[in-house]
């Protein structure tokens, strides 16, 4: 096993060594899984807005929804961009040790 590289506070180890584990296996799957992580964010961001300018074309107070729909879209990007970021970590180790082998 190789030593675990220097990583940076907010690369959570379970989640970059689970992807360094995927990408080990069939290393075509990075172009995939980024379609799907920006999908994913593109479908959630739009529902919560979706929701939030319902509530508030039904008479919901504007003040409250649109504070706690930022809320809301500002917290699920950031768990979506450290996401992300621990996926681009392990592809870069990946490549690290591709490039150590050769």
């Amino acid at each position: 096993m190789s030593v675990q590289p220097d990583r940076k506070w907010y690369h959570r180890d379970e989640v970059v060594d689970e992807y360094r584990t995927t990408l080990r296996e069939d290393g075509e799957k990075l172009p995939m899984l980024r379609a799907l992580k920006i999908l994913r964010a593109i479908i959630v961001n739009l529902g919560v807005i979706a929701i939030g300018l319902y509530a508030i074309s039904r008479g919901g107070d504007p003040t409250f929804l649109g504070g706690f729909g930022l809320t809301i879209l500002g917290a699920y990007n950031g768990v979506e961009l450290l996401d992300y970021a621990a996926l681009l970590q392990a592809y870069s180790e990946v490549q690290t040790d591709a490039d150590g082998e050769d």
